[in-house]
């Protein structure tokens, strides 16, 4: 995924846009509503959200570490995320929704803070691979709608824009490539973008919106075509 300073307004635009649509969902939910199970094993609602809130402090740190050039821890340990994720779920509903607007009004600020130039082009992920700090808003954009999914609520995957859904493809794709367990895929997507992921062995085509809830998810909608077995995708 190529990303510029020129590509970032398009870019924070997009964000903004799904973490509205997904804010309007979230605001919507009753506190009994937020106890409901997600598609993420063993999280509720309230669990994703709390996430959701970490993970936009996580990418703050890293835009003010690329304007200011100054290293700012990003991630704790899996204990210290776990433990803020339990915290900040256990809030009251309204609270945890403020949590969630604050943290994305940081974000906002962070990434609208790069066009006024950078002293580091790239930043650390979780994983430790470089990341050009141009692509944090595409980034989130992708935890945004993927995670939207994992509430499992009426929102679907074809409510995301087309190019945050192209934009997650990419950074999905850009995961795989860089895991040790990922298969050899050669992705089609039927807009007329291509992917390869190692040999690129298994040919799956579809529309990005079948393609996405596969690479994010490995969930096989209407439309996805495969060769054989489903490919088994390794998770995060």
């Amino acid at each position: 995924m190529v990303k510029t300073l020129r590509s970032l307004a398009g870019d924070i635009g997009v964000m903004q846009r799904e973490s509205a649509m997904l804010m309007a969902t979230v605001t919507s939910l009753s506190a009994a509503e937020l106890d409901r199970p997600t598609r993420c094993e063993g999280w509720t609602r309230a669990h994703v959200i709390a996430h959701l809130a970490g993970g936009a402090d996580a990418l703050t740190n890293l835009a003010r570490w690329a304007v200011t050039g100054e290293e700012t821890p990003a991630y704790g340990s899996r204990e210290e995320r776990d433990a803020a994720i339990e915290a900040t779920a256990g809030l009251p509903a309204a609270e945890l929704v403020a949590a969630l607007s604050r943290a994305d009004a940081r974000l906002l600020e962070a990434v609208r803070a790069l066009t006024g130039g950078v002293a580091v082009e790239s930043v650390p992920t979780l994983s430790g691979a470089e990341i050009s700090v141009f692509s944090l808003p595409a980034r989130r954009t992708t935890e945004v709608i993927v995670h939207h999914d994992d509430l499992d609520t009426t929102w679907t995957w074809h409510e995301a824009d087309p190019d945050a859904v192209l934009d997650a493809i990419e950074v999905c794709v850009d995961r795989l490539q860089g895991h040790p367990d990922s298969p050899g895929l050669h992705i089609v997507a039927r807009e007329g973008e291509e992917w390869t992921v190692g040999d690129g062995a298994i040919r799956v085509q579809g529309y990005y919106e079948a393609l996405l809830p596969f690479l994010a998810r490995g969930q096989v909608e209407r439309g996805l075509q495969y060769e054989g077995e489903v490919p088994s995708l390794p998770r995060g």
